[in-house]
């Protein structure tokens, strides 16, 4: 069985597979991996955003000749499969489809409540 090295090398391939998760489920046109995270948002999960920071963090180390040599780059890999993870578990069509069942629950019951109260007023007034 060959083992796959996870090193600098393969770290941009899986970077931009981060990136291109993030795309397809949250969509846009982001510049990079920081932008596509940005746009992610509170959308993405708890540890899949946290996992993403500590991407963001390896690469700002990457960068740099001298500091890339701090960076644990299988720890960093299995962040990156955190995020990819993250972004194929939500489901955007579903939270779509949530937030206009909330809506229209929302806009039913302040209607509700706005007849009731028109009908009181009414009795009040004795025009019924």
């Amino acid at each position: 069985m060959a083992r796959v090295l996870r090193t600098e090398e393969t770290f941009e391939t899986r970077l931009d597979e981060a990136e291109a998760a993030l795309r397809k489920t949250f969509g846009g046109k982001p510049a990079g991996f920081e932008a596509a995270l940005a746009r992610a948002g509170r959308r993405l999960p708890r540890r899949a955003r946290k996992a993403g920071r500590e991407v963001l963090a390896a690469q700002q180390l990457a960068g740099h000749p001298q500091l890339r040599l701090q960076v644990d780059w299988a720890k960093v890999h299995r962040a990156l499969d955190r995020v990819i993870d993250g972004a194929k578990s939500v489901d955007m069509k579903d939270r779509r489809k949530g937030w206009v069942i909330g809506a229209a629950a929302s806009l039913a019951f302040n209607l509700l409540l706005f007849f009731t109260l028109v009908v009181l007023f009414a009795r009040w007034r004795g025009w019924i």
